[in-house]
């Protein structure tokens, strides 16, 4: 595996920015969920996984999931986000959740599994925060299995399947050329 090429950064910087905008889109998507409707706002939680997952599917270097983001994360609170600095916690736990599911493959492994693996290691992270400090412990237990099924669900449809697509249409369209999921792509087409 290479180095960080400047390339990366900037791509990387430039797609967490536009993730991080988008989610503070769905943020405020996310309230007109009812409270009460848990499996509903579960529904949601990949949505917010997407920059760690498009980036390190498309630049497939150590660390850019995490950093990604956090990235994302960041905007997300200087554009307002509802959840303030805990914006910055999830970024940060939601993204080591997605680092993780690449470790797994020794950042060697960049498909469908990998892609969505990492969206339920950092829907399973989202989990954790909400149990904890959103008051899911509160729940019965029912409501809480749902919206953890639920949430992991969404993690791998929404956080993981999702931004590889859109990474695999970027790479069709040619946009993305010059990166490692082209270079990969060629590797293992000779």
């Amino acid at each position: 595996m290479s180095a960080w090429k400047l390339r990366d950064v900037i791509v990387m910087v430039v797609l967490a920015i536009v993730a991080g905008a988008l989610y503070r889109v769905w943020d405020i998507l996310y309230n007109f969920i009812p409270t009460a409707l848990y499996a509903g706002q579960a529904a949601m939680t990949g949505l917010w996984m997407i920059a760690s997952v498009l980036v390190a599917y498309i630049v497939r270097r150590p660390g850019a999931a995490l950093l990604a983001e956090l990235i994302a994360a960041s905007v997300e609170l200087i554009l307002g986000g509802q959840w303030g600095l805990s914006n910055l916690t999830a970024g940060l736990i939601q993204g080591i959740g997605a680092e993780l599911a690449f470790i797994l493959f020794i950042y060697r492994g960049y498909h469908i599994v990998s892609c969505s693996l990492a969206g339920v290691l950092a829907a399973l992270a989202a989990v954790l925060q909400w149990y904890f400090q959103y008051g899911g412990k509160a729940l019965m237990v029912g409501t809480q299995v749902s919206y953890v099924i639920v949430a992991l669900v969404s993690g791998a449809v929404l956080g993981g399947i999702l931004p590889k697509l859109l990474a695999d249409a970027l790479y069709r369209a040619g946009v993305l050329r010059n990166f490692a999921i082209a270079q990969q792509r060629k590797a293992m087409a000779r």
